[in-house]
């Protein structure tokens, strides 16, 4: 399992996750979609 609660990751001003809570367990497949800069390789 992977469980992540209140995640806050900034450069500078620019705030990339605020508050992520984020639970996959074991056997389950997560995919993360999103805009250019929205925090997806940060989150990884």
């Amino acid at each position: 399992m992977i469980r992540f609660v209140e995640v806050h990751k900034s450069f500078g001003a620019n705030h990339v996750l605020r508050g992520l809570d984020l639970e996959v367990k074991r056997g389950e497949t997560l995919v993360i979609i999103g805009q250019s800069g929205s925090g997806k390789s940060v989150l990884l």
